[in-house]
């Protein structure tokens, strides 16, 4: 058994079992691919896919747990070397980091651009964090963090701290009704076609649950997951939208204002996630404090030794930033 070959496995996987994408993933040809993977079935004699025809259908039981194991030997790997990498050039790397747009585009910069002043030398990939068709969002194996604001589902595998609250905020043109109202209900904004975010993400969740604990049934004239083209839609005077208030804080200009629904509708939770295998670098331990003050070095080597449940305890004491 290679490496390279549970590498090929962990690139079919992440790519729903097509050898082509997986094999241009990684920069090798679709034969080599399925050569080796056949090369590793017959060494230890069992299937770990099931084939119709020359496409992988699906993975067979005994190849789950052939592909959870051989993600750890993968996972030590990368540690290994993560950690010679630390000893000789501690202040060189790559942070690999997953999110949405919303935060990338909203939240990012700053800790970037002050972390950047401090370690010159690293350089940044970052991922759009899009939920599978498990409905996970977490890219394990592929990022150092993730930084996410739906729910995310613990395991025993993964680290998951609340990195932050943030609130929904209601966008529309500057000359709607809606804007000389002093107390805004949720009864007054279900009277107009909202645009807002896709069914089975936080915000529309909880702006789902608001109208629903008042038996309110609004109507939704567009569903999207980039706040631009929320914007777009409602300067055309199509809807009111409903984003995060951290992004309409930026975006609104004189014709599009917005206004906070605190109050109206509860704030939600983000997350910053990691594997429990990932080691953490002395840079990333200063990006996790700069962009969640909360999550300091010494708070961070406890967790790493801590159960799920003790995670959930002692991050209930935590004070969380609010956008």
């Amino acid at each position: 058994m290679k490496l390279q070959q549970l590498r090929y496995l962990r690139a079919i996987v992440n790519h729903d079992l097509n050898i082509s994408a997986a094999s241009k993933s990684i920069y090798t040809t679709q034969p080599g691919v399925s050569k080796q993977i056949g090369l590793l079935e017959a060494e230890l004699g069992v299937k770990i896919f099931e084939r119709k025809g020359k496409n992988l259908n699906a993975i067979t039981s005994i190849g789950k747990q052939i592909i959870d194991e051989g993600m750890k030997m993968l996972a030590v790997e990368e540690r290994i070397y993560a950690i010679s990498r630390d000893y000789l050039n501690p202040e060189g790397g790559c942070l690999n980091i997953y999110t949405t747009n919303t935060i990338a585009r909203f939240l990012l910069p700053k800790t970037v651009n002050k972390f950047v002043k401090k370690h010159p030398d690293i350089t940044f990939h970052i991922g759009a964090a899009h939920p599978d068709e498990n409905g996970a969002i977490i890219k394990k194996g592929h990022s150092d963090f993730s930084i996410v604001a739906q729910d995310v589902e613990r395991d025993k595998d993964l680290i998951v701290l609340p990195a932050y609250k943030w609130s929904l905020s209601l966008i529309l043109p500057s000359n709607h009704p809606l804007r000389k109202e002093k107390d805004i209900t949720l009864e007054m904004i279900s009277k107009y076609n909202l645009i807002s975010y896709e069914s089975g993400s936080t915000g529309k969740i909880a702006q789902d649950k608001a109208f629903a604990e008042q038996g309110i049934n609004p109507t939704y004239f567009m569903t999207a997951m980039d706040v631009d083209v929320i914007k777009q839609y409602v300067s055309m005077d199509l809807g009111i939208g409903i984003i995060a208030t951290i992004a309409a804080k930026q975006i609104c200009d004189g014709d599009i204002v917005a206004i906070p629904l605190k109050g109206i509708i509860p704030d939600c939770d983000a997350w910053i996630c990691y594997s429990r295998n990932v080691f953490l670098q002395k840079h990333m331990y200063d990006f996790i404090e700069s962009f969640a003050p909360h999550l300091k070095q010494e708070v961070m080597e406890v967790i790493a030794h801590s159960t799920n449940n003790e995670i959930v305890k002692i991050s209930q004491e935590f004070e969380l930033p609010r956008y």
